[in-house]
């Protein structure tokens, strides 16, 4: 499969988690977009076959995610708006614009939530995984 092919599903695999929870008159391509901004082999710093994947996501107003993992750790970064998140082992928590968390690996994320009925919320997700591996996997 080609590099272009795994970014795609890469990109898809997150905005469909998102999207999973968004009422049905939004359509999901507006529910949650994710922009891949970069990937990056860290193999020659790290000596394993480690991948920093940096994306920018947009949730819409009003728009909520569904259970997830992630293989490696994640930080986030709010860029504008505010999102509620809750990770397992932690309350629920609003992070506005200029705020930062992480995600253990593997550790449960149980919701994201754009509170906001007027304003989408973005953020900058860096991710850490080994190459080939699925940035998110999904939870039921």
């Amino acid at each position: 499969m080609g590099v272009a092919m795994k970014r795609w599903r890469k990109l898809m695999t997150i905005s469909s988690l998102f999207a999973a929870s968004v009422p049905l008159s939004m359509q999901p391509q507006e529910a949650f977009k994710a922009k891949e901004l970069l990937q990056k082999d860290l193999q020659a710093y790290a000596g394993g076959e480690l991948v920093l994947s940096v994306g920018e996501i947009t949730i819409a107003p009003g728009a909520s995610g569904s259970r997830h993992r992630h293989p490696g750790p994640t930080f986030v970064y709010v860029l504008g708006g505010a999102v509620e998140i809750e990770l397992e082992g932690a309350p629920a928590k609003v992070y506005r614009a200029g705020e930062t968390f992480y995600e253990d690996p593997h550790q449960l994320h149980i919701s994201t939530k754009n509170g906001s009925k007027a304003e989408p919320a973005r953020i900058l997700v860096y991710h850490l995984s080994h190459k080939g591996e699925p940035l998110t996997l999904a939870e039921r």
